[in-house]
Order: structure tokens, then C-alpha cells, then sequence
């Protein structure tokens, strides 16, 4: 994804580059930047996208994040020289350190803004987990997926409640056992991705055109009340809860606007005819 290389140099990041939102644009822009290495993540990688994402949970005026890749591939799964270097260290601090993918994908998760991923090449392993984690998935057309961890004797674990959000158990059971590789339509088909564009960039800027004039305390409290509904926290016995959603945003300044514009819209409308 293009971006303006000076606003991502205002960043002290070296493995994940940031560029905040251009004025009143709202878009932020989070950019992997181990291109040699195919954006394999490590705990320093880790580290940064955590800061990163912390940045941006406190930040209003962003509206919707960007997740990609630099160089030709979004993410190949873990470094695995960070596997291997855990044959030396004990099980709390392997724990330790794979806490650190776990946390990273459950703020990234729960970030207020609406975040889109936006893949190419190889996405294998934890780079699942990293685009399963975001609300919404575009996928260049020659886009391979894999969970090949199976094959070092190991199952994606860490990312694997985030990709049960989006795929059947069936097909989770398929692809983590088999560790096969899989094209962008078979993504597709599983839920596991939300779109297939030829043109990565043009698909992006389409997405963000259209969530542009939505207002952003809608977007947010629509994002949070469907994740808290998936996962089982509000159900069909929480109304109060649902009706006082609803009842706030009512009271929101834009909701008010664009509720009276409507109306004044009709009564023109019913005039003219």
C-alpha cells in the first residue's frame, strides 16, 4: 500500500510502520515492514504493533485502519528462528513470549475503529491470525493461505480463536490438519476473507469510500455490540442492554442531524410530487 514516506518517518518503529491519518481523512495506515523476511513475525515485531495499537485505541479521529505488508508477501507466520530458539528456554518463557502474538491480536481485535487487512502473497500461520482478527479482509486474487504449522509438529493455537470467528469448525478442522495450501477463493467461500480484488490498492480505497460519511459513534458501537454478540457475552435475554445502545445513539448530536436531514428530505420530496 502506498503511503506518504515522510509521515512514516515521524515514527521511531522499525519492523511496523505507522502512518497516522492525513488531516480529516481519518485513515491510518499499519504497514509489516520485514519485507526480505515476508513480514515473518517476531517479538519485536510484536512489541511495536502492540505500541501501535495502543497509540491509535486513544486516538478519536481515527476512523479506520489499514493493516498490510511491505515487499511481496502480508505475513509468512512466525520467524522461525523464533521458533527454534525455544528449545533453550523454559515453558513460562516460551508462555511469555507467545503472549505477546495472543495479546497483540485481542487489541487489534478490539480496537473502537473499524480496521480492514488487506493481503497478498503468502499469508501462512500467524498472518491468519493477524487478518482474522480485523473486521474486514481484502485479498489480492494470487493471494496462498496455510495453516502449515501442523507440519513443525505444532497447531496455530494463539491465533486460532480469531479465526474461529470467521470460518465453520469443519473447515478449520480441514486446513489445520492438513496444513495444505489454499487460494484466495477458497478464503473466500470459508468466510475467512471478505473480498478478492485484482487491484489491491483500488479494492482498499473502495472500502474506505465507502465507510467515509458514516458517522464514526455509529460505526463504533456497531462494531463493539456485534463482537460482544458473536462471542456470547449479550444474547437474546439482553435487551435493557441492546435498547440502551440504541438509545444513546439516538441522543448523539449524529445521529440527531442526520435523522432530522432525512426527514426534511421526504417532506421535500413528498412536496415536489
Amino acid at each position: 500500500m502506498e503511503r506518504n514516506e515522510q509521515t512514516d518517518k515521524k515514527n521511531d518503529f522499525l519492523f511496523v510502520l505507522f502512518s497516522p491519518p492525513l488531516e480529516g481523512s481519518g485513515e491510518a495506515h499499519i504497514r509489516l515492514n520485514r519485507p526480505t523476511k515476508h513480514n515473518s513475525i517476531t517479538p519485536e515485531l510484536l512489541q511495536e504493533l502492540d505500541e501501535i495499537l495502543d497509540q491509535i485505541a486513544s486516538t478519536p479521529e481515527i476512523k479506520t485502519v489499514v493493516l498490510s505488508g511491505n515487499g511481496p508477501s502480508f505475513c509468512a507466520g512466525a520467524d522461525l528462528n523464533w521458533f527454534a530458539s525455544s528449545i533453550e528456554k523454559s515453558h513460562e518463557q516460551n508462555e511469555t513470549e507467545y503472549k505477546l502474538l495472543a495479546n497483540a491480536l485481542q487489541k487489534l481485535y478490539e480496537l473502537p475503529q473499524i480496521t480492514i487487512a488487506a493481503v497478498s502473497g503468502n499469508i501462512l500461520g500467524g498472518g491468519n491470525g493477524l487478518m482474522a482478527a480485523c473486521d474486514l479482509v481484502l485479498a489480492d486474487e494470487s493471494s496462498v493461505f496455510s495453516f502449515s504449522e501442523i507440519n513443525l509438529g505444532i497447531i496455530p493455537a494463539t491465533i486460532l480463536p480469531f479465526v474461529a470467528q470467521r470460518i465453520p469448525m469443519q473447515k478449520a478442522k480441514e486446513w489445520i490438519f492438513s496444513g495444505k495450501h489454499f487460494s484466495a477463493g477458497e478464503a473466500l467461500q470459508a468466510g475467512l476473507i471478505d473480498r478478492i480484488t485484482p487491484d489491491l490498492e483500488q479494492g482498499i480505497s473502495g472500502v474506505l469510500k465507502e465507510l467515509a460519511d458514516k458517522p464514526s459513534g455509529a460505526l463504533r458501537s456497531g462494531k463493539a455490540l456485534i463482537n460482544k454478540i458473536y462471542s456470547g457475552e449479550i444474547t437474546v435475554r439482553d435487551g435493557s442492554h441492546t435498547a440502551g445502545v440504541l438509545a444513546g445513539l439516538l441522543q448523539t448530536g449524529e445521529a440527531r442531524e442526520r435523522i432530522n436531514s432525512f426527514l426534511k428530505n421526504r417532506i421535500s420530496r413528498q412536496r415536489e410530487a
